[in-house]
């Protein structure tokens, strides 16, 4: 009798296994196809695709190596180098398995990219089924690879993508006052990106707009909200500290950035070209364009979820014409916006009926995103060839410094951007900032304010800053920098000690 209850069990679960896979075969043959081109994309190249995955890797191989807690004295002109938080650690620490894999960390970051892309897809398909049909959610699975932008940022060893995962999963989770789910999602986030604020933004959303449809208001949800975040804040290893960088990375940064005040952040904070943003971005452009002209043959009423994927999505959507960076998280909220409002117009019609009259606009959308699309995969396949050949010209730049300058030296570096290739390539010496330049801003604006000025060669004796503020023996420059120039006109105090086709390392006489 056992036996029979036991082959019965296993038998109805296969049939499950079997029904979930047919009743799911496009949008699991859709995901097969993302990854293969993603995991293409990440080992085509021997490189990151940008300069922040390199202290991604280091930070990750840190924890590995000397646990949560450690002295971070690779940025010493850095509030870093006294009040270091992690801002990112629930991706490091995820990320830490893949580092025993390899021993090169550019390799073990590439593993972990790929990781943090299934899990992506995983929950994405899994919302867009919620809305749509096996073969619908197997199309809109696809959108986001249609731009470059997405393809960029979804190819690098960044947080953003787990920040991306975790926002969808808060929305679902507000949207359907699932509280346990909105509580998970709530811990981690602060443990994972500094983005996790924008969760007091998303529930408010959601329940304005239920109160609007339903007149509902979830204090819970929102109270749900409020108690994971803190309590996802107070146990972050690196308390409170972490509190500090919630003030400069999420508050002082975009504030700056949508100012315009001039600190060098990376170009992902500028506000990209019209032209630029169509085109990387056109998928999301015409699909708005879509909704609107669907709107005037198709008279539905859009539901409650709609509203709030709307919502949220144009959180976002508003910020990326001030900051470039943004297209990457509007691209997944407004596809499930998409698939939210495809699934309001497709109940209860005869679709027979209608798609005489909107035939022409679904022609009109899918021709104009295969007529973009090679000027996107253009786009991709020169981003790849950049960070290519720019990040092997910095990464030969580390192994001479790892072999030639002596341990403990402090290295000076003429952008905030060249340090996370060395602190990750060449962690025996230290250097002056790393990531944001807000860090060294905050901490020693004086020094930062010398620090810009030398690249830009407005000091007219760059030794003796070199030697008597930054307290360096050598130092690293590309040559396009004015400094650059400086230097190799000043052998008296400089020698070039190794030059590649990018830049020079140098060493004060």
């Amino acid at each position: 009798m056992t036996e029979r209850v036991i082959y019965a069990s296993v038998f109805k679960t296969m049939a499950k296994i079997k029904n979930f896979f047919l009743s799911n075969s496009a949008v699991i043959c859709a995901a097969a196809c993302l990854l293969l081109y993603f995991t293409f994309i990440q080992f085509i190249s021997i490189t990151f695709y940008d300069p922040d995955s390199y202290y991604h890797a280091a930070v990750t191989n840190f924890i590995k190596n000397s646990g949560f807690r450690y002295q971070f004295h690779w940025a010493q002109f850095s509030l870093f180098k006294d009040f270091f938080s992690d801002k990112d650690f629930l991706f490091h620490l995820l990320s830490v398995p893949f580092f025993y894999l390899s021993d090169n960390l550019v390799t073990a970051g590439k593993y972990a990219t790929i990781f943090y892309n299934i899990l992506f897809i995983f929950v994405y398909a899994f919302i867009l089924r919620k809305y749509l049909s096996d073969f619908l959610a197997a199309l809109f699975l696809l959108l986001p690879a249609l731009s470059s932008t997405f393809i960029a940022f979804f190819s690098q060893f960044r947080s953003v993508t787990l920040s991306n995962i975790l926002t969808l999963l808060a929305i679902y989770f507000m949207t359907n006052k699932r509280l346990v789910g909105v509580f998970i999602v709530s811990l981690l986030y602060p443990l994972a990106h500094i983005s996790f604020f924008m969760l007091i933004p998303f529930v408010l959303i959601c329940e304005i707009i239920r109160y609007a449809v339903n007149k509902e208001f979830s204090l819970r949800n929102l109270y749900t909200v409020l108690i994971g975040m803190l309590l996802g804040m107070f146990i972050h290893p690196n308390f409170p500290n972490n509190f500090l960088s919630l003030h400069l990375n999420g508050i002082l940064v975009p504030f700056y950035t949508i100012t315009k005040v001039k600190m060098d952040f990376g170009g992902e904070f500028n506000s990209p070209l019209t032209s630029f943003a169509l085109i990387n971005n056109f998928t999301v452009f015409f699909t708005f364009n879509f909704v609107l002209w669907m709107s005037l043959f198709v008279k539905k009423k859009w539901s409650f979820s709609t509203l709030v994927w709307l919502g949220c999505s144009n959180i976002y959507l508003a910020l990326s014409f001030f900051s470039n960076r943004y297209w990457y998280p509007t691209h997944a909220l407004f596809y499930v916006f998409f698939a939210s409002y495809v699934k309001d117009i497709l109940e209860g019609v005869e679709w027979k009926r209608v798609f005489p009259k909107v035939s022409l606009f679904i022609g009109l959308y899918l021709a104009a995103n295969l007529i973009t699309f090679p000027m996107n995969l253009k786009n991709v396949n020169e981003y790849i060839y950049f960070f290519t050949t720019n990040n092997m010209q910095y990464a030969k730049a580390a192994e001479w410094m790892k072999i030639n300058i002596p341990a403990g030296e402090t290295v000076y570096h003429a952008s905030w951007s060249d340090s996370p290739y060395f602190i990750c390539l060449n962690p025996k010496n230290n250097y002056l900032n790393v990531l944001d330049p807000i860090y060294m801003f905050y901490r020693y604006p004086g020094e930062f304010a010398l620090y810009q000025d030398l690249i830009w060669g407005r000091i007219e004796k760059p030794y003796e800053a070199l030697r008597q503020v930054f307290k360096v023996n050598y130092g690293f420059t590309r040559k396009e920098t004015p400094l650059y120039f400086q230097i190799i006109a000043d052998p008296k105090h400089f020698k070039i000690v190794y030059e590649n086709n990018m830049g020079i390392i140098f060493k004060l006489i």
